[in-house]
Parts: structure tokens; sequence; C-alpha cells
């Protein structure tokens, strides 16, 4: 009689460990990159990466692209794995003037990665946009021809 117990004990505690587990992982869905549109070379800009999982796992690394070399953030390295839905800041800043697509994908807890997102571009011109310096330029002409 002891033996019957032992035995249907150890089945119905395997039945429990299976009920309800799903051995199936998804991966993680594409990242989505925001941020600046334009600046100015060797200015640090930061960009949010929006990241999420169907499955609501842990999200534990970032690789962000941005067209120039590729930066890892490391959610459970230094701080706490990051959450399905959390937005991660990310800062980077060009060398080189030019046109970059900026793109990003996310690992989850079990080590799958997401396809990487749709690009995000951005444009890296050579020298300020006039309009940003507008006033200040018109403050120094008035200024030197004392036209105020």
């Amino acid at each position: 009689m002891l033996m019957i117990l032992t035995s249907v004990s150890i089945l119905v505690s395997a039945n429990k460990i299976n009920i309800g587990t799903n051995n199936y992982n998804n991966p993680p869905n594409p990242p989505e990159v925001t941020g600046p549109l334009n600046g100015q070379i060797k200015n640090n800009y930061i960009y949010y990466v929006t990241i999420s999982d169907p499955d609501e796992d842990l999200l534990l690394r970032i690789e962000v692209d941005f067209d120039d070399g590729i930066t890892e953030v490391c959610g459970g390295c230094t701080s706490r794995p990051w959450q399905s839905g959390e937005t991660v800041p990310v800062d980077h800043q060009w060398s080189e003037t030019g046109n970059y697509a900026i793109v990003a994908r996310v690992q989850d807890e079990h080590g799958v990665w997401s396809d990487w997102s749709e690009p995000f571009s951005v444009s890296m011109p050579k020298y300020r946009a006039l309009y940003n310096n507008f006033p200040s330029l018109l403050y120094k002409i008035f200024s030197i021809f004392q036209i105020l």
C-alpha cells in the first residue's frame, strides 16, 4: 500500500509540473527608435528605444546600430532587467557628417533576439542651420553697425 501511494504521489507531482507549462518562447517584438531627426556632429544625442515582448519576458540586452557602429546596452548587467513596454534612453554622437539609419534589436531572458527595428533616419549636417542662430546673428550685425 505504501508503494502505491508513493507512486501515485510521484505521478501527481509530475502532472502538476506539466500542467500549464509552455515550452515555446516567442521572440521579442522589434523595438521602436525615436529621437532627434538631425543635429551636428560631435554633439551627444539621446535616442529612445521602446522594447516589448509578446510573452512579457524580461528583456536583457539592446543593440543599437547607429550606422557607424553598434552600441550594446545591458539591462541585466548593471541594473535590473527591463520589463516589456519600457523605453530605454541610449546616447550617441557622430564624428562624420551624413545621413544615418538607426536600427535596434532586443534580447529576452531566454537568449532570443528580436528582428531589427524599422530604420529611423537621421541627418548630421556639417553646419548648423541658419535659423538656429538667426537672432544672435541679427544682434551681432546691429551691434557692429550700431543700427539699434
